[in-house]
């Protein structure tokens, strides 16, 4: 039978999401960082809006200008520097194509975010990914990333699956003296100490590029809706890469509510960091090595002689979802997300009777 692809595609390994299980008995959920809360009460009332008007028959606006302005008046920049996509996940993609042509390089602090070198994988273009190891605190290696020239640098701020948030003035200096763009991934961004996002540098530094996403924060993982902040001229070119109507109607309405319920988003936001920090508080008492985390979740070492591994097959077990990464530097820890209080009870209340075996 002829073959009709290139071997590039039938070589590439494909990204692996966090398991979703299928189960309808109680599950736990805490792999995938997900909000254990529901999203704004107010965005029901601008999809029955949308509904009774019967205005899913038109097509949505192409550049989410609305969303964008709600955008740029809660970050108080030009909306002209915003990018809205489907998901963050987009975003990147879209900042990758335009970027790793035939033969580039990118750069990536390793570990972080594991969908990077696969994108670069699916543009078979042979872009070279450059691993360049965490320091033995998780933290970046500024010298060996600067080490190297690269079309493009790029890295969750904070990282996953650490946790671990980089001080401003290490990324100013990243930028400033690293040739190609950068890429600063700030998922998790709204769960770390206040003023500590890059877009309000986006004016100092032309090759800044900054990713966000309402998936976490806003509790909406399941609508699809990021964007990318840069300077004008960089995003002008990036929207030519976007798909015509990249995000429906129903997208833009509810990511613009969500935004714009400050106190509600604030409210749960609170909850979660608070959680966070009780979370950590407990597992330290069990004997985990838990990292200072600035996100949704924690990314915790069992106490000897307990094996990441089997702590999270001992979970799963027990319908409790952890997510466990077999690389290196990884391969001793769990990444373990926020959940409710009563979720977070029931794993240190399952953790504690493992650890009792």
């Amino acid at each position: 039978m002829k073959d009709y692809f290139p071997q590039a595609l039938h070589e590439l390994a494909p990204y692996i999401p966090g398991e979703q299980p299928s189960s309808t008995s109680k599950i736990i959920k805490l792999n995938t960082n997900e909000n254990p809360y529901p999203p704004s009460p107010k965005i029901l009332e601008a999809i029955q809006d949308i509904l009774s008007n019967g205005y899913l028959r038109k097509y949505p606006q192409p550049t989410s200008k609305n969303l964008c302005e709600s955008i740029a008046k809660y970050f108080q920049i030009d909306p002209e520097m915003i990018l809205a996509t489907n998901g963050s996940d987009e975003g990147i993609s879209i900042l990758f194509r335009s970027v790793l042509t035939q033969n580039a390089k990118l750069i990536i602090p390793w570990p972080t975010y594991s969908l990077y070198p696969v994108i670069a994988g699916q543009l078979m273009n042979n872009t070279k990914v450059v691993y360049v190891k965490l320091k033995n605190d998780y933290h970046l290696d500024i010298e060996q990333i600067l080490s190297h020239k690269g079309n493009l640098l790029a890295f969750a701020n904070p990282n996953a699956p650490t946790g671990i948030l980089e001080n401003k003035d290490i990324l100013r200096y990243i930028l400033s003296n690293f040739d190609g763009l950068v890429l600063v991934d700030e998922a998790y961004i709204d769960f770390a100490s206040p003023d500590s996002s890059m877009i309000s540098e986006i004016k100092n530094f032309p090759n800044l590029i900054v990713s966000r996403t309402f998936s976490k924060s806003y509790s909406l993982a399941g609508l699809r809706v990021g964007f990318l902040v840069s300077q004008t001229q960089n995003i002008s070119l990036l929207m030519k890469l976007k798909d015509s109507y990249n995000l429906g109607m129903l997208e833009q309405t509810i990511a613009k509510s969500a935004l714009e319920d400050i106190s509600y988003f604030r409210n749960n936001i609170q909850k979660i960091i608070s959680s966070r920090n009780k979370l950590q508080t407990d597992l330290e008492n069990l004997g985990f090595y838990v990292l200072s985390s600035q996100t949704n979740f924690l990314f915790v070492k069992p106490p000897s002689p307990f094996l990441a591994e089997d702590i999270f097959l001992n979970l799963k077990n027990l319908n409790i979802f952890v997510r466990y990464f077999k690389e290196e530097m990884c391969k001793d820890f769990l990444r373990i997300t926020i959940g409710t209080e009563e979720e977070n009870e029931l794993l240190v209340s399952s953790l504690v009777s493992i650890l009792k075996r």
